[in-house]
């Protein structure tokens, strides 16, 4: 189960990757989802990452993927 902000980030993060091919950087994150700061999205990301429905892509800075999880 997801709370509503890592629903909000997950489904922001696919829309942009659908969109542009390219995963949105930690600022356009914090700004979608009206966050104070970058550790917000931080968190929401580890979590999500956590639960496997988005994975890093190694050696690639801030590149993310969605899983079909």
């Amino acid at each position: 189960m997801l709370t509503r902000k890592q629903h909000e980030l997950l489904c922001f993060i696919h829309d942009r990757l659908s969109d542009t091919g390219v995963s949105p950087s930690f600022e356009e994150m914090k700004e979608a989802l009206d966050l104070k700061s970058k550790s917000g999205v931080h968190r929401l990301i580890s979590a999500l990452e956590e639960r496997g429905f988005i994975r890093r892509l190694a050696n690639r800075a801030g590149a993310r993927s969605c899983s079909d999880a």
